[in-house]
């Protein structure tokens, strides 16, 4: 019998706005187990795959040069790199691919696709011994609620100010503050959309009261998933977690306990232009969330 798990969790924010975080939190739930961005559209391809050559590389290379040659595109190549944040190796992921095929499904269309992500995840659950699974997001939440109808999502809402900071000053971003500002505004609106149409699978989480009050928005984030607290969650950083062993853009700072010190960094990291570029394109909705 094909195994399906139809309440995963998945957590969207843009990038720099402590998603990372919130995953990283979650895993160390003694139900929980998260991997990071293995996003379905990454297998999304123009032409056929082979799967049982897309398996042959896996089983024969590592992740590097050689591997990201017998990839069908980059892409892919960077969906099989980002297994290992979930603690899975290529020939994980090579017996994951032979699976799906065993199953009759090919990465052709959206179900194969949305199948392959939700076996990486069910293989982390199993060899933890936990019960739920669950990675991060994007933003196409009706492919996600047609394959997982029962699926919960959270959103990571950070300062926007804060998160244009934090990509000027960290990795290589390059948009423009008006371009981040506007992807803020949308990435949230688009949330509360669905929240709005599923309240009980949709839940916004503030950056700032994570870090701030982890003792009090951390059992709220259990008991939206009907799951008692672990006191392990605040311990995290004290854990044996796969994220600590992959490469990963916040690795470091997730693997320190929670604080406070990046709130409110955009007040000495922006300059006036960059701030009232970005301020041109969020400030309504940053009023509107609550931020002065």
């Amino acid at each position: 019998m094909t195994e399906r798990m139809l309440n995963p969790i998945f957590v969207r924010g843009m990038s720099r706005s402590g998603g990372t975080l919130l995953c990283t939190l979650l895993d160390a739930h003694r139900d929980i187990a998260m991997s990071y961005e293995l996003y379905p559209n990454l297998l999304e391809t123009d032409g056929h795959v082979d799967l049982d050559l897309l398996a042959r590389a896996l089983e024969r290379e590592k992740v590097g040069p050689r591997l990201e040659r017998l990839m069908p595109s980059r892409s892919f190549y960077t969906f099989f790199s980002r297994c290992h944040r979930g603690g899975l190796e290529t020939v994980d992921a090579a017996r994951i691919v032979r699976q799906l095929a065993a199953e009759g499904q090919s990465l052709a269309g959206d179900v194969g696709r949305m199948r392959l992500v939700e076996l990486c995840g069910l293989e982390k659950m199993h060899r933890l011994g936990k019960r739920r699974w669950g990675m991060k997001c994007n933003n196409r939440y009706q492919d996600y609620l047609a394959y997982w109808p029962d699926a919960q999502f959270f959103d990571m809402l950070r300062d926007g100010r804060d998160v244009l900071a934090s990509q000027l000053n960290t990795g290589s971003f390059k948009h423009r503050p008006s371009e981040v500002g506007e992807a803020w505004v949308n990435t949230h609106e688009r949330f509360e959309k669905f929240a709005e149409e599923h309240p009980r699978q949709f839940r916004m989480v503030r950056y700032e009261n994570l870090t701030g009050e982890p003792d009090l928005e951390l059992p709220a984030i259990c008991a939206f998933l009907n799951l008692p607290m672990d006191q392990a969650m605040l311990r995290h950083h004290e854990m044996d977690l796969t994220v600590f062993k992959a490469s990963h853009l916040s690795r470091d700072r997730v693997a320190s306990s929670i604080d406070t010190t990046k709130i409110g960094r955009w007040k000495r990291d922006l300059s006036s232009d960059q701030l009232a570029e970005f301020m041109g394109a969020a400030s309504d909705s940053l009023r509107k969330y609550g931020y002065s």
